[in-house]
């Protein structure tokens, strides 16, 4: 019988609220918390082997964000797009790990691998410090915690007078003629 390997989550939502009044309750909780599971992780304290755990909850935090996409509508795609960014760059972290692995007792090899692993963690913790840069959690927040059932307004600007518009003048005189 196969395990689990990632115990499923249930999100507390309360059926006697909309979809969209528990997406604003849940989601910036769950976003607080996969911020500080992403802060532990990726800390310089916290060895590469570690980071497998967080890339399977980046996975699933993206995956509940999508499945609120038609409650948040298209501004949404910005969030996800930074989170695949960082989903590539642990999914290349666990990639060599994987080869690691695999050329075990290639001596040679295995060392070539290490240091480009070095680096493919390097780059991660690069990307997360962008990711996680000030304020970006409370951005999260905030706009995981508003109200998108309502369509932006645009104000548009009335049109100027003819008599203000430069080419105006010209234009009325062409069709007088």
């Amino acid at each position: 019988m196969a395990e689990w390997i990632v115990t499923p989550r249930r999100m507390k939502l309360k059926p006697s609220q909309s979809v969209a009044q528990n997406a604003r309750e849940v989601l910036p909780k769950m976003a607080r918390k996969y911020f500080q599971a992403g802060r532990d992780a990726v800390s310089e304290k916290r060895p590469p082997e570690e980071l497998h755990g967080f890339r399977l909850q980046t996975k699933r935090f993206r995956y509940t964000l999508e499945l609120f996409r038609p409650v948040y509508g298209p501004q949404l795609d910005r969030y996800l797009n930074a989170l695949r960014s960082l989903q590539s760059a642990l999914g290349k972290v666990s990639d060599h790990q994987a080869i690691e692995r695999v050329v075990n007792g290639d001596r040679v090899l295995q060392s070539q691998i290490r240091e480009e692993l070095k680096k493919k963690v390097k780059d991660l913790r690069h990307e997360w410090r962008a990711f996680d840069s000030e304020g970006t959690l409370k951005r999260w927040r905030t706009y995981l915690g508003g109200d998108h059932s309502k369509p932006r307004i645009s104000k548009k600007r009335s049109p100027r007078p003819a008599a203000k518009r430069p080419h105006a003048k010209k234009t009325a005189a062409r069709k007088s003629t």
